[in-house]
C-alpha cells in the first residue's frame, strides 16, 4: 500500500507544535531573575496602590462633596456659589412646604407624590419672570426660592458690610447656640452634624458652610432690625395718633366684667323603650335609670337670671346682682372673680371671637351689658366698665424655664384604688430640703418646695435639675444647656427661653413668678403648674410704651420695602453658570423625597 501524503492543516499543526516546544526550551534556559522578579512585583504593586488610591479619592469626592463644594452653580452679581450652597437654600424651599404639609396646612403640596409631578398651587407668591406658556411646578417654586433667597442675603450682608453693620459677641453666641442645637439634635438621631447636614441639606453642606450661612442671615437680620429702628424714630406723633384711630380694634384694649350662670341640673326618666316583639298589654323591659341633665327649663332659668343681672345701671348694681345669684358676697369685692382689665382684641377673640367682635363695636360703651348662650351649659353676662381707649405702658419679661411634666394619667377605673396608690408613691418619696444658704449670690424663690407639691416624684425631679445649675455655672447659658437636656417643653432646643413675653400669655401661676416687681436678673426658683414643674430662670423685664406697636406697624412695611428693593439691584443679579449643577440639586431632592414617600407607606402599612 502506498504511504499516504499528509494534508496542508497537518502540516501547519505540526509546525506550530515544533515552534511552541523550541520556544517553550528557550523560555526554560533563561528563568526570571530575582531582580526582575522584584521589579515586577514593584510595578504591579505600584499599579494596585494606585487603583486603591483612586477608588478611595473617589469615595471622598463623592462623600464629602468636593465637587459640589468647589462647582459654581449660579452667581449673585459677581458672587460665584457653589453648588452646595445653592443646594442648601433649594433644600429649605422643599423643607418648608413639605413641613408645612406635614403639619395639616392646606398649601396644595401633597407629600405623598414627588415635587416634580404637582402643579405649584402660588400659595407662597408668584415664581417672577416664569414663562406664561408654561405651567410651574413645585420643583420651579423650590428653584426660585433659592435664588430668590441668594438675592436677599446676599444684597443684605453687602449692604450692611457698607453700612459698617458687623456681629457682635452676642450674634455670635446665637449662631454657635444654633449650631449646638443642630449638633445635639444629630447625635440623638445618631449622626454626626456634618452626616446630618448632608442628608438634610444636599453634599457639600459641612458645618463650615452651615457656619456662614447663619452668619449671613444673622446679619441680614441685623440690618432689618436697624431699619427698623431707624424709621420707628423717624414717625411722628400725629401718624402715631392717624394710624391708631385708623385701626383701633388692632391697638386698643377693653376692660369688661363677666359673670358665667350656670343652669341647673335636674332629673330626666328617659321614655321606656319599645319592644316590637312584646304581645299587646304585655310589659316591655325595665325602664332605663333617670339621669341628671341640663333641661329646656333649667336653661329658661339660667336665662333670667343673667337677664335681671344685665338689667343693671351701674357697675355696683352689677356686681350685687352677680353677688347675689351666686349666693357670695365676695363677688362684690373681689374683682380677681369678675374683672378682665385692658384686654386686646386678638386675646379676647382666642377665645370668642364674637365677643371680641362686640367689645369692639361702637355699641359696647361703658356700661353696656351683653348676655351670650353657652350651648347647653347656661349663660354668660359682660358688662363693659371701661370701653375701648389706648393701653397704658406695659410690662414684658423674658425667662428661661425648664418644664418636668406630670406624668400621664394611668389612673385605674377604680378612684380609690388610684388615690390609695398615690398616697403609697408619696410615702414613699423623700424630698430633701433644698439648703438655698449654700449658694451665695443667687437668690431662690420656690413657690412650692417637697413639702407642698402635689406630685413630689416629679417635684424630686426638678429640684434635682435646679441643684445641678446652683452646683455649676451661674449663667444663662450654663441654663439654657440644662433646658435643652431636660425640658419637655417644645422650646427646649432655643435653651427654654422667652423673649419679651406680653402679659396675660403665661399661666397665671408661671406670670406671678416671672413679673414679679421684685425679681432680679439670675433669680431662680420652681413653679407648679397644671402642666408640671417649672424651674425657672429670670433673664430681665422692660416696660413697653403702648405707642411702639403702632410705631413697628408704620415702620416695618417701610422696613421691608427697602430690603425687596436692596435684592431688585442689578448688583445682585442672579445668573445661572451651570445647568449641570442646577439639575443634580434637583435630583439629590427627588431621591430624598422619594424616599421619605416610600418610608412613609412603609410605616402605614405596618399599622
Amino acid at each position: 500500500m502506498a504511504k499516504q501524503e499528509k494534508s496542508k492543516a497537518e502540516l501547519y499543526r505540526a509546525e506550530r507544535k515544533a515552534r511552541l516546544q523550541k520556544a517553550a526550551k528557550r523560555n526554560k534556559k533563561k528563568p526570571i531573575s530575582p531582580e526582575t522578579g522584584k521589579r515586577i512585583g514593584k510595578a504591579i504593586g505600584v499599579i494596585v496602590l494606585v487603583a486603591l488610591v483612586a477608588v478611595i479619592a473617589l469615595f471622598v469626592v463623592n462623600y464629602t462633596g468636593l465637587i459640589e463644594k468647589s462647582t459654581t452653580a449660579v452667581t449673585v452679581g459677581e458672587e460665584k456659589i457653589s453648588q452646595a450652597e445653592y443646594g442648601y437654600y433649594y433644600n429649605q424651599g422643599y423643607n418648608m412646604a413639605n413641613q408645612y404639609a406635614s403639619y395639616g396646612y392646606d398649601i396644595g403640596y401633597d407629600t405623598n407624590k414627588l415635587p416634580d409631578q404637582q402643579e405649584y398651587s402660588g400659595m407662597f407668591g408668584t415664581i417672577e419672570d416664569f414663562p406664561e406658556d408654561q405651567t410651574p411646578m413645585w420643583t420651579d417654586f423650590f428653584a426660585y426660592y433659592a435664588q430668590n433667597s441668594l438675592k436677599q442675603i446676599k444684597s443684605g450682608v453687602a449692604e450692611a458690610k457698607k453700612l459698617g453693620l458687623e456681629l457682635d459677641d452676642g450674634d455670635l453666641a446665637e449662631v454657635q447656640s444654633s449650631i449646638d442645637s443642630l449638633k445635639s439634635s444629630a447625635s440623638s438621631n445618631g449622626y454626626s452634624l456634618n452626616a446630618y447636614l448632608r442628608a438634610s441639606n444636599g453634599k457639600g453642606v459641612n458645618e463650615k458652610l452651615y457656619r456662614q450661612i447663619l452668619e449671613e442671615q444673622a446679619l441680614y437680620q441685623k440690618l432689618d432690625e436697624t431699619k427698623t429702628d431707624e424709621l420707628k424714630a423717624a414717625v411722628t406723633a400725629e401718624e402715631v395718633e392717624t394710624e391708631y384711630n385708623a385701626n383701633t380694634e388692632a391697638y386698643g384694649v377693653v376692660s369688661y366684667r363677666s359673670y358665667a350662670v350656670a343652669a341647673e341640673q335636674e332629673e330626666v326618666k328617659p321614655e321606656p323603650a319599645e319592644d316590637a316583639d312584646a304581645a299587646e298589654g304585655e310589659e316591655t323591659a325595665e325602664a332605663a335609670e333617670p339621669t341628671m341633665e341640663v333641661t329646656e327649663k333649667t336653661m329658661a332659668d339660667a336665662k333670667a337670671k343673667a337677664d335681671k343681672i344685665a338689667a343693671a345701671r351701674s357697675e355696683s348694681e352689677f356686681l350685687a346682682a352677680v353677688a347675689e345669684a351666686a349666693g357670695d358676697k365676695k363677688y362684690a369685692t373681689d374683682d380677681s372673680l369678675t374683672l378682665h382689665e385692658n384686654q386686646s382684641s386678638e386675646t379676647i377673640s382666642n377665645s370668642d371671637s364674637e365677643l371680641a367682635s362686640w367689645l369692639f363695636s361702637d355699641e359696647a360703651v361703658a356700661g353696656a351689658t351683653k348676655v351670650t348662650e353657652q350651648a347647653n351649659t347656661g349663660y354668660t353676662v359682660y358688662y363693659v366698665t371701661d370701653a375701648v381707649h389706648k393701653p397704658g405702658d406695659s410690662l414684658t419679661y423674658s425667662v428661661r424655664h425648664i418644664l418636668v411634666k406630670f406624668p400621664e394619667d394611668n389612673a385605674s377605673d377604680d378612684a380609690e384604688a388610684a388615690e390609695d396608690s398615690a398616697e403609697k408613691t408619696e410615702d414613699v418619696v423623700e424630698v430633701p430640703a433644698l439648703d438655698k444658704k449654700a449658694y451665695d449670690g443667687v437668690k431662690i424663690v420656690l413657690d412650692v418646695d417637697g413639702e407642698t407639691a402635689k406630685d413630689k416624684a416629679t417635684y424630686l425631679k426638678a429640684q434635682n435639675i435646679l441643684v445641678e445649675y446652683l452646683e455649676g455655672e451661674h449663667t444663662a447659658e450654663a441654663f439654657g444647656k440644662l433646658a435643652k437636656k431636660y425640658s419637655e417643653d417644645s422650646n427646649a432646643e432655643q435653651g427654654g427661653i422667652y423673649e419679651d413675653v406680653p402679659m396675660g400669655q403665661m399661666v397665671s401661676e408661671f406670670e406671678s413668678w416671672a413679673a414679679n416687681s421684685k425679681r432680679k436678673a439670675g433669680d431662680v426658683g420652681i413653679v407648679e403648674t397644671q402642666f408640671g414643674y417649672h424651674v425657672m430662670y429670670f433673664e430681665g423685664s422692660k416696660t413697653v410704651a403702648w405707642d411702639d406697636a403702632v410705631r413697628e406697624a408704620i415702620a416695618h412695611p417701610q422696613a421691608d420695602a427697602y430690603m425687596a428693593d436692596l435684592a431688585k439691584a442689578d448688583s445682585v443679579a442672579v445668573t445661572v453658570v451651570s445647568e449641570k449643577a442646577l439639575a443634580k440639586v434637583e435630583a439629590a431632592m427627588l431621591k430624598l423625597a422619594r424616599n421619605a414617600i416610600r418610608n412613609a407607606a412603609r410605616q402605614a402599612s405596618s399599622y
